[in-house]
Order: structure tokens, then sequence, then C-alpha cells
């Protein structure tokens, strides 16, 4: 019998498995940082909209690699809380339209900035900077990579 890695000891599974531990743990902790008043998911959306303003749902969700449906629940939802709203870019065509932060949501976006990071300073106190650094930029060449065989 050759060597072989089973699947729960591949990269595959540990990439999954630590992405789903290390992300029920920064929502737990975000929430109750910001005491439920912002999930982490409507955070990450207002922050793309701050960093890439004018976005449609369409390139948010592209963005953000989720489905158009998840991205219009929590747009409904920011816009319930008045944290965003929507912006017609031509007045005759309904359709186009795209999302910019309200006064409230830009309060609750500085409020949540540091609960956002709380996951990340945890994490530092166990693995440097740079290794935090190199990892990233390895993740984002692996993303991009699966990306660009995706499309051929």
């Amino acid at each position: 019998m050759h060597n072989k890695i089973n699947f729960v000891n591949s990269l595959t599974f540990q990439l999954e498995a630590a992405v789903r531990i290390f992300y029920g743990y920064s929502r737990e902790s975000f929430a109750k940082s910001m005491k439920d008043k912002i999930t982490l998911e409507e955070y990450a959306v207002l922050d793309t909209l701050v960093f890439y303003p004018h976005l449609n749902k369409n390139t948010l969700a592209k963005t953000l690699i989720r489905d158009e449906v998840f991205i219009a629940k929590v747009l409904n939802k920011l816009i319930k809380k008045k944290f965003i709203k929507e912006v017609k870019n031509n007045p005759n065509d309904i359709q186009v339209k795209y999302y910019e932060l309200t006064k409230t949501g830009e309060k609750i976006y500085e409020d949540a900035m540091f609960a956002s990071t709380e996951s990340l300073r945890i994490l530092l106190k166990f693995i440097s900077e740079n290794e935090l650094l190199a990892f990233t930029k390895t993740l984002l060449k692996i993303r991009n990579l699966t990306i660009s065989l995706q499309s051929q």
C-alpha cells in the first residue's frame, strides 16, 4: 500500500475546517462586541461599500464571493436598519442602482471597526505579523489561481 494522505489531513479539508472554525469564532466575538446591532456579514458589506463605493448588488456579490440572494438579504437588512440607502444611477432605469452608507451607517461602521479585528488581535498573540502576512499572501495566490483555473 502506498503512502497516501487521507482527505481529513488534506489541504482542502484543513483550509475549510480552519475557515469554518475561525469565521464562527469571529462571528460570535463580533456579535458579542457589537451587542447584535450589526452582524459580521452586514459589516463586511458596509466595509466593502466604504472601500469600493457605488457597487451594485451583482458586483458586490462577486466581490464578496457570495450569491446574489444572500447579498440581497443583507442589503435589505441594512436598508431597514437605515445603515445604507439605494441610489439610482439613472433616474429612467430602476434596474441600475447602487448603495451608499447613511450617516447612521457611517457611525455603526466606525463603531464596528475595532470589533471586526478582535480575532486578528488574538491570532497576533500566537502568530507573528510577518507569518500572518505571508499566509494571507499565500491564500490570495491560491484563490486567484483557483479562479483562473475555473475560468478556463
